[in-house]
């Protein structure tokens, strides 16, 4: 645990140096809800309802935006660096080397939602009871954890240039087929047979589910496991990436 957490704490001093990556993943969030979320939480709140159904597909669009991209790009840059092959030298396990990375990534996504948090407090209707936020917010975490398996797995396959680009497609059509921009009930018929079956749907659902307000998605409860299953896929592809890669760079 130690050297995961010394992996994690140097993820996050390289990451503090460069305020052109995480101003943006600060602002962003609350930018896009204040354009996108506030109407919509008004229209709810009028309705009885309360916000937390606007809020929290915003939270795991910001949570997929920064798990995937930081994941997939900063892996691919670190590939390149020569640093990154000096630690591949150390006697230290993939899995450890995989759950740092993680945790930084997760503990940022926290920081990342404070401002829109913040702003849905005080703008909105949010109905949740204070003792249930910390399950709510904790789901949205331990929820993130495959789609940064995901990452890795992009990351450790594709140079720079195209993982970034690849993430970029890769986590909009995850977005949007899974029912996170738009409700899955208003996307095209084909798109709708198939989004109960995509990980972020099931993300949203278990989400939902944690505070009780998963009444408005209509998915079988063992649905629900198919997101453990993603997490196994999406685990094995991240882990022969690193091995495929290892021996490209070691023989």
């Amino acid at each position: 645990m130690r050297y995961v957490l010394l992996h994690a704490g140097a993820h996050l001093r390289d990451m503090v140096r460069v305020p052109m990556y995480w101003v943006p993943g600060l602002l962003f969030p609350m930018l896009f809800f204040l354009l996108f979320g506030l109407t919509s939480a008004g229209q709810l709140a009028r309705q009885g309802l309360g916000s937390e159904y606007v809020v929290t597909p915003f939270l795991l669009f910001t949570t997929l935006n920064v798990t995937l991209i930081s994941l997939s790009a900063g892996v691919a840059a670190d590939r390149e660096n020569p640093w990154e092959q000096r630690l591949r030298l150390l006697p230290i396990a993939v899995l450890t080397r995989f759950l740092g990375r993680l945790l930084y990534v997760l503990v940022f996504n926290v920081v990342s939602w404070l401002p829109l948090l913040v702003v849905a407090g005080l703008a909105t209707d949010l109905k949740l009871p204070v003792v249930i936020w910390p399950l709510w917010l904790g789901v949205v975490v331990v929820g993130a954890i495959p789609f940064g398996l995901l990452g890795m797995a992009l990351g450790y396959r594709l140079p720079a240039p195209a993982a970034a680009m690849v993430c970029n497609i890769v986590f909009l059509i995850l977005a949007f087929c899974g029912g996170l921009l738009v409700p899955a009930e208003m996307l095209p018929g084909a798109v709708q047979a198939v989004a109960p079956y995509l990980p972020t749907h099931e993300y949203l659902h278990l989400v939902l589910s944690a505070i009780g307000r998963a009444d408005q998605i209509t998915t079988p409860p063992w649905m629900i496991g198919l997101l453990a299953a993603w997490t196994v896929l999406f685990a094995l592809v991240a882990r022969d990436g690193y091995r495929r890669d290892e021996g490209v760079r070691y023989g």
